[in-house]
């Protein structure tokens, strides 16, 4: 019956696939739907004349981006262009928020992009939850799926990181490395990395709770912390099978 669950588990949208490589494999149609959406929030918060500012500085962004040694990225096994390309994308983006408005406004804007497209675009990356309420008690069936992610993470060259506690009722992954991070250092902008967390406590916890999972998070790289810190509780009391 175990191994009967297990390969149900393995089934499930998502399961061992990186999120660097789930996200470049976002379909033409979605990637323009969110494009849209961003431009359209960010277009909100500027003048006339920093509108013109920002379309001179995102193609000088872009090219510098362009320019980077992202050798030692590769060699950590981030081989994914399309995912490299999106990411650069972004960075220039906010690189370019930056010089025209300020890092606390460029963030601000950040934040205001991820309020209205981060839920939708993570959770493609994250099993339906009525496919994982059918295999069976929902923390159980998320702690098989989530078992394979450090590994998953560490040959697409995503995240280096340890699960540190994979007890019955509770799970947590410490990542010492990600590749979003990484990739905004090289651009110099580190913080441009911040909205990107913001964007999973955004959608995480409203995800999780409807499995009666608890996901909580103390800290960050992008904020300075020694790691980032994703834990996985099953709430007492909370019966979530069909």
């Amino acid at each position: 019956q175990e191994i009967e669950v297990q390969m149900d588990v393995t089934k499930l949208r998502g399961y061992g696939i990186a999120g660097s490589d789930v996200e470049a494999s976002w379909s033409p149609v979605f990637k323009a739907k969110l494009k849209k959406a961003s431009q359209k929030v960010i277009m909100k918060h500027l003048n006339f004349k920093q509108k013109f500012q920002v379309l001179y500085w995102f193609a000088k962004e872009k090219k510098r981006s362009a320019a980077l040694n992202l050798s030692d990225i590769r060699a950590k096994g981030m081989k994914n262009e399309v995912f490299i390309k999106q990411q650069l994308e972004y960075l220039s983006l906010f690189s370019t928020l930056k010089i025209v408005v300020g890092v606390d406004s460029a963030l601000k804007i950040m934040y205001a992009v991820m309020d209205a497209t981060a839920a939708e675009a993570l959770l493609l990356s994250l099993p339906e939850i009525e496919e994982i309420r059918k295999l069976g008690e929902p923390y159980e069936v998320f702690r098989d799926y989530f078992a394979v992610l450090p590994e998953s993470a560490i040959k697409a060259g995503c995240h280096q990181g340890v699960i540190s506690d994979l007890k019955q009722n509770s799970c947590q992954f410490d990542i010492h490395y990600c590749v979003w991070f990484e990739l905004a250092k090289k651009m110099n902008v580190s913080e441009a990395c911040i909205p990107n967390c913001y964007a999973d406590d955004l959608a995480y916890p409203k995800y999780f709770e409807s499995l009666g999972i608890k996901y909580t998070r103390s800290g960050t790289l992008a904020k300075g912390s020694t790691c980032c810190d994703l834990r996985f509780e099953k709430m007492e009391g909370v019966s979530n099978t069909r």
